[in-house]
Parts: structure tokens; C-alpha cells; sequence
């Protein structure tokens, strides 16, 4: 966990660094994965990090004993991670109106006005589909703050976080795909090289980020399914162990999902790798012509102090 936090930090630091540079700032994609990026960090500091520095003392629902805590806790662990990849589904969303035509109906979500208000309904969406987190958990007397009613929880969490989000990251795939095969077949294979050269490397970023994500999301419901089914069913103290060590481990992978994306996007994007190295040259360079400027005003500083120490000296004399 503390090494995903450690670059989870430097991939925020360097999602923020790259899509505030003027080329990429009013890009509405590069909005909705800078407002996901933030939320990734918030998500590893938020519960990651507290689950890390608590493992020495138990599982950190059992220590929970106020009410209004237990469930706001509940709440985040579900919902951060749910507006991380809605952000990314809307940044796919965006890309897909992106290659729809001109006269689409659609495209009228890459205004920069509509921005705002997208990214509100995201959140609205987020935190409606997280609610029922918030309402099937509570604090019992003597042990922490607990699940009330575990099928619904369950159901709900996989049908709403396991499936249906991958699934309609999957249709906009799809749909993005058919957008980008009909405008080859249309604009032609010559004239696409100049056409379409400016979003597809983001096209072939939000896809890779997509799928790293899908597989992320479903080896972790996998596990937690098959957790449902036997954790009832085990009975000796070497099997619980080795059950909660995959349990352990699946569910710190799936924090990778917060971790990814600007890793992801170096290695797949042409164009964000382009603008992180000539802004991360630029400040080197005005780093260095900041410590030349410093350099040559200390030495006319000294030089002048030193004429008027020779010019006192030779009055003196």
C-alpha cells in the first residue's frame, strides 16, 4: 500500500503538471481525467492510507464505535473509487462524441460551459449509486461497524460496481470504435493520417486505461463472490488464513486503479508524453536561467563592492 500511495502521488503530480499546460488545459477528455486523478488521490489517502496504518491494530471497521463515522467511512470506500472511474467514463463519453459527426447532437458535451455542469451530475450519480453502502451499515455493540443486511449490500454492490460500470465502458468502446472505422472508410486511409491524428492517441489512451480498469474492477468482484460463497464454509485456521491473504492482496490491486493513469498515459499517448517532456524541459531550462540570472547579479554584487573597498582604500591613502 505505501508504495501504490508513493506513486499514486507522483502520477497526481504529474497528471496535474501535463494537463494544465495551455495545449492540453481547455481539452474537455483532459478535464474529466484530471478531475479523476484528483479523486484517485484523495481515494489512496482517504483509504488506503488508513487502512495501511491500522493494520497493525485489526481491521478498521471493528475499531469504528460511532455511528455517523461507521457510515461515512462505508460511504467512501465505495464511493471514491466509483467516481474515479465514472470521471474515466465520461472522459471515454467525451471521446466517443468526439468522433461522432459534425452535425451530432452529442458533440454539445465537449462545450467547455457544459463542463461544469457534467461534472456535478457525475458526482450526483456517484453518490446515488453508493447509497445503499450508507444505509445497510451500522455500528453493533461489541463488534464495530458491521453490515446489516449483507445480500442486499452484496447484490448491490456487484451489479452496480462489478457489471454495469465495465459494461457501459464497454459499449462506448464499442461505439467509439464503429465512429473511428466509418470515418476511415469515409475520410479515406490518406486523408485520415491528417484528420484523426489529433485524438487518437487519446482515443488509444482512454481504451488502454478502460480495459486496465475493467480488469482490475472484475478480478477483485471475482474474488469478492467467490469470498460470499465459501467464507461461511471455512473451518480450519489454515484455510482462513490463506483466504484473507487473497483477500488482501486483491483488494490492494484493485487499488491500482487510482495509481495507473498517468503511467498508462505516458506509455500509450504520443501527444500527453509530448506535452509532459517539453513543459518538464521548459521549467529545467528557466530552473537553469533562473540560477545563471542569480549567479551573474551576485558577482556584479561582489564586483561592486569590491571597487568601493579599492576606492576607500585609495581615498584613505
Amino acid at each position: 500500500p505505501l508504495i501504490f500511495i508513493i506513486f499514486g502521488v507522483i502520477g497526481f503530480i504529474g497528471n496535474a503538471f501535463t494537463f494544465l499546460q495551455p495545449t492540453l488545459r481547455f481539452n474537455t477528455c483532459c478535464i474529466y481525467l484530471l478531475c479523476g486523478s484528483l479523486v484517485d488521490i484523495i481515494n489512496l489517502f482517504v483509504n488506503l492510507l488508513t487502512n495501511y496504518l491500522n493494520a497493525t491494530t485489526g481491521y478498521i471497521l471493528s475499531l469504528i464505535t460511532i455511528r455517523h463515522l461507521c457510515k461515512l467511512k462505508i460511504f467512501s470506500l465505495v464511493f471514491l473509487p466509483q467516481l474515479s472511474i465514472n470521471f474515466l467514463a465520461l472522459s471515454l463519453i467525451d471521446r466517443f462524441a468526439c468522433t461522432c459527426s459534425l452535425t451530432s447532437s452529442i458533440r454539445h458535451i465537449r462545450r467547455l460551459k457544459m463542463v461544469p455542469w457534467i461534472i456535478v451530475i457525475t458526482i450526483i450519480i456517484s453518490g446515488v449509486s453508493s447509497l445503499y453502502s450508507f444505509i445497510d451499515y451500522d455500528v453493533v455493540p461489541n463488534l464495530g461497524c458491521i453490515c446489516t443486511n449483507r445480500l442486499f449490500n452484496a447484490v448491490s454492490y456487484i451489479i452496480i460496481h462489478g457489471f454495469t460500470t465495465p459494461f457501459v465502458m464497454l459499449i462506448f468502446v464499442l461505439l467509439t470504435y464503429r465512429n473511428v472505422k466509418l470515418s476511415r472508410h469515409r475520410a479515406g486511409l490518406k486523408k485520415l493520417v491528417n484528420i484523426d491524428r489529433s485524438r487518437n492517441p487519446f482515443i488509444r489512451m482512454i481504451f488502454t486505461q478502460v480495459f486496465t480498469t475493467s480488469f482490475l474492477t472484475l478480478q477483485w468482484i471475482i474474488f469478492y463472490i467467490y469470498h460470499l460463497i465459501v467464507v461461511d464454509n471455512i473451518k480450519s485456521d489454515e484455510q482462513q488464513i490463506l483466504h484473507y491473504f487473497v483477500w488482501y492482496v486483491s483488494n490492494n490491486i484493485y487499488y491500482l486503479i487510482n495509481v495507473k493513469s498517468f503511467y498508462l498515459s505516458t506509455l500509450t499517448s504520443r501527444s500527453f508524453r509530448k506535452t509532459f517532456l517539453d513543459a518538464l524541459f521548459q521549467l529545467l531550462s528557466c530552473c537553469r536561467q533562473r540560477q545563471k540570472n542569480r549567479e551573474f547579479s551576485e558577482r556584479l554584487t561582489n564586483g561592486s563592492s569590491k571597487n568601493k573597498a579599492d576606492e576607500k582604500s585609495q581615498y584613505e591613502m
